[in-house]
């Protein structure tokens, strides 16, 4: 058996395959990652899994031709075959002017992404984290009867970016998380054989001592205990009080409306919007990939770009959008960095980083003792049914109905109904509470002034 090549020499030998094959510009991308996760149910383990790729994606530009191929065979001659490949696929593809490969060095900024050993903790104590998000969510309250899944999960990876050119970059990440959909189950006059809801959470981080699996388990009970004793709502009109992570799930919708390759085919709201306002002036919206410790922060992106830390909306107006290289030259801008690669054999599409809401100065628990009516949103579904263009949406929702911010009963089998850019300006309220998910995605309480429910 040959010897396993290091990663440093696997993308040397990916680039004497270009340079003897007369390649010109040519790219080289490696990523080696391990995962795992642990799965419990019934208070024990129920099943582990391990992972791990290695690979290379290989790109070739030529004549304004791009050719692309991946492997995961990293022998020299599997290394020389994937280049080659790469290079006869840029022979029948369609040329086009603005395709290109980073040419501008990469700074190395230490953005403490990457913490030693985590996917190399004991399984014990994998699985304790688990066990703990369960036994502190049926500490809540006892009609915590059941979890659908609890999980903890965490991987550690290594990508290497390197050019014909000279560009030549790397970084190592680490990443662990937990997460637990908890059931909640009473029986009533009206439901002998027990109403049961269920109520998910689950976070993230960068470092395993920043994991707090009590709060995970916690906030995923009380969800699902708030549920209880849902009843019907009149249709109406009512502010809308979006929590941080009810608001981190409008925000995952509203995400791709700044991709430029959206903007460029027509399918965002924001196309040809720069400078007009489009939001609330209490609204700022960020993509930081340069972010320390965030989940989705990088030193450079898929393209080998450096990353940015780019305001897209600023007090309510457009200022920009989230590019490629390409989409960058379309549009005769610079690059933001936002080219994202799942994996060595996938290609680069435009995409946020920890994109979030600024936080804002108002008291949001204040502002909404201040209304005399309002529905706290505990569950929004469907979100990818907006449309993209027009803004229009309907969704599915479940919520907690307020009187004076205080709870008067939940709500389920309710429709909130709207237009993205009223929503949009409709925000009245940004409070100072600012949080970031598991996905990158962050921001603070939202109160928004009137939406139409529709219900009973």
């Amino acid at each position: 058996m040959s010897e396993r090549l290091t990663n440093e020499a696997t993308v040397d030998i990916a680039l004497d395959a270009l340079r003897s094959l007369g390649v010109a510009s040519g790219e080289v991308f490696l990523r080696e990652a391990q995962s795992g996760s642990v799965e419990i149910k019934e208070g024990a383990i129920e099943s582990v899994i391990a992972r791990g790729e290695r690979g290379v994606g290989i790109r070739v530009l030529d004549e304004q031709r791009l050719g692309f191929a991946y492997t995961s065979d990293l022998s020299a001659d599997g290394i020389r075959t994937c280049a080659d490949t790469a290079r006869r696929m840029s022979g029948v593809t369609e040329p086009d002017p603005d395709l290109a490969l980073a040419k501008k060095a990469i700074d190395d900024a230490d953005l403490d992404i990457y913490q030693v050993g985590v996917v190399d903790r004991p399984l014990a104590e994998r699985g304790a984290v688990a066990l703990t998000v369960e036994e502190a969510a049926r500490a809540v309250d006892p009609r915590i009867t059941q979890f659908r899944k609890t999980t903890y999960s965490d991987s550690e990876s290594t990508t290497i970016i390197a050019t014909t050119s000279g560009v030549r970059a790397s970084y190592r990440e680490s990443y662990c998380g937990v997460m637990t959909s908890a059931v909640a189950t009473e029986t009533s006059p009206s439901s002998p054989n027990g109403e049961r809801q269920v109520g998910y959470h689950g976070e993230a981080a960068r470092r395993f001592a920043e994991l707090d699996p009590v709060r995970v388990g916690q906030r995923a009970a009380l969800r699902a205990v708030e549920k209880l004793g849902s009843r019907p709502l009149a249709t109406q009109k009512l502010p809308v009080v979006l929590d941080p992570w009810m608001a981190m799930d409008l925000l995952r919708a509203i995400g791709p409306l700044f991709s430029a390759d959206n903007v460029l085919k027509g399918r965002s709201l924001f196309a040809g919007k720069v400078g007009q306002r489009v939001a609330n002036e209490k609204i700022t919206i960020i993509d930081d990939a340069r972010k320390p410790r965030g989940l989705r922060s990088a030193p450079f992106d898929g393209e080998g770009v450096a990353t940015t830390t780019r305001t897209l909306i600023d007090g309510g107006v457009l200022r920009g959008y989230l590019t490629s290289l390409k989409t960058a030259s379309k549009l005769h801008i610079d690059p933001s960095g936002n080219a994202r690669r799942g994996g060595y054999g996938s290609p680069a599409r435009v995409g946020p980083s920890n994109l979030f809401v600024a936080a804002g100065s108002d008291d949001a628990e204040g502002i909404v003792r201040g209304l005399d009516h309002a529905l706290a949103v505990t569950s929004l579904l469907n979100l990818h049914t907006i449309d993209p263009v027009s803004g229009e949406f309907s969704l599915g929702a479940t919520g907690n109905y307020l009187e004076r911010g205080g709870r008067v009963h939940p709500a389920q089998g309710i429709t909130i109904a709207g237009n993205l850019t009223h929503l949009l300006g409709a925000v009245v309220g940004v409070g100072s509470d600012l949080v970031f998910g598991p996905g990158g995605l962050g921001s603070p309480t939202l109160v928004i002034s009137e939406l139409s429910i529709g219900g009973a």
